[in-house]
């Protein structure tokens, strides 16, 4: 039996253990590469001036809608508008549209409260959920003849930065037609699970962005802070409907030829929950995904066309595309590491340290362009529950029709307990 084991077993594990690592090492070579090129961006960026871009007269500055949809978000509606109100941007050049959604609270009347906020009521029990709020929401204005250049999306648990939308115009001027802002944490040390959210928001949301845009990619669209040129919502019209509709769109138009700008000094930050029972909803939408067969026709078709047309912005969505989460890839190069000094394979082992120490680059450049403060660093205790969490979600909870068949409103209970 030992002879067996050793002449067969283990050079069959060993066999299985190199190409496990080869596979994993291709999606941290990626965001090890992303990741240095956020960095170097990081550098050379240079915040855009409080001023009007370019110093141009305010009639040639772009005129904007700002579509916020709202589901029962009374509580914080008001702070995002107030927000929306000071923004320094010529008050004529843009209009703020609130689509009260399926609401039973105050919404509706608290945003008609507000000046130049223009507010719609949608009922519709059967089709619920943002991507059907924003297609009908759209199709009002355009029915009412509005004739914006541009449309911004932000949710209503947010605020923005005052210079948010000068940042979205400069962007524009550039030729881009779709833009994604940074978007962030606004109750960022509020408990260990608020800064942990923080942490990961930033991997996904501000350096690989940042990175991809940096090699000439495609940022993705996060659903909260994205704005599109009206002609291109013509040329593409939103027709996205599920629990990740943002992933939906960006997908279509990156299959389209089209791509999307980060815009980092364009900040949106967004309410978070401040524990792990609250966040159990978003996680679930956040990791929302489409089913194996949808993946991989997708991935397929980004092949396929980017091979075609020699187009490097669908391959690298590609890439993008099949990088697994952080969660994954920690736990996987874990299991390696062990499995390596298990069989006491030397070389076996020092590519699995590698592989660790490509997400530790990954995971420790995130954590100096956010610039974690001090008193932050002892959430990263509950970093290997939070880890276990995701585990759950992703190959879980995501893909349980029980979980993911209807939109949930996260909830906004004021318990600050972990």
């Amino acid at each position: 039996m030992t002879d067996f084991l050793i002449t067969y077993i283990v050079p069959g594990i060993r066999c299985g253990l190199w190409l496990a690592e080869g596979l994993t090492g291709l999606p941290i070579l990626y965001v090890c590469i992303i990741s240095t090129a956020a960095l170097l961006a990081s550098r050379r960026h240079q915040r855009v001036p409080g001023g009007k871009p370019g110093h141009v007269q305010n009639h040639d500055l772009p005129t904007f809608a700002v579509i916020v949809p709202a589901h029962n978000e009374a509580i914080l509606l008001g702070r995002l508008l107030e927000s929306l109100a000071r923004l320094r941007y010529p008050k004529e050049r843009y209009s703020v549209y609130v689509v009260a959604d399926n609401c039973h609270d105050g919404t509706a009347a608290l945003a008609r409260t507000y000046e130049r906020v223009r507010v719609y009521e949608r009922v519709d029990q059967e089709r619920r959920g943002k991507g059907y709020a924003l297609r009908w929401l759209l199709d009002q204005l355009q029915a009412d003849g509005l004739n914006a250049d541009a449309y911004l999306f932000i949710d209503a648990d947010s605020i923005v930065v005052p210079e948010f939308l000068t940042a979205m115009a400069e962007g524009l001027s550039h030729g881009a037609e779709a833009l994604q802002g940074q978007h962030t944490v606004l109750n960022t040390t509020t408990s260990p699970s608020t800064v942990l959210r923080w942490i990961t928001l930033t991997l996904v949301n501000h350096l690989r962005p940042l990175g991809r845009t940096a090699i000439n990619g495609s940022s993705t669209i996060t659903g909260n802070g994205f704005c599109l040129r009206r002609s291109l919502l013509e040329r593409h019209p939103w027709q996205s409907y599920t629990l990740a509709e943002d992933r939906e769109y960006y997908l279509s138009l990156v299959r389209n030829g089209e791509r999307i700008s980060y815009v980092p000094d364009a900040v949106v930050r967004a309410e978070m929950p401040p524990t792990f029972a609250q966040m159990r909803t978003q996680d679930i939408r956040w990791e929302a995904r489409e089913t194996f067969i949808t993946r991989c026709r997708t991935a397929t078709a980004l092949l396929r066309d980017g091979i075609a047309h020699r187009d490097f912005v669908r391959l690298e969505a590609l890439a993008e595309l099949l990088t697994p989460p952080l969660a994954v890839l920690v736990a996987v190069t874990g299991l390696l590491l062990i499995l390596a000094l298990l069989l006491g394979a030397p070389l076996q082992i020092w590519l699995a340290l590698a592989l660790v120490g490509g997400v530790l680059i990954y995971i420790g450049t995130g954590l100096f362009l956010m610039q974690l403060p001090r008193a932050a660093y002892p959430a990263l205790l509950y970093a290997p529950g939070f880890m276990l969490w995701k585990l759950w979600v992703h190959f879980v909870l995501s893909r349980s029709k029980k979980h993911t068949r209807a939109w949930v409103r996260t909830s906004r209970r004021d318990s600050m307990s972990f």
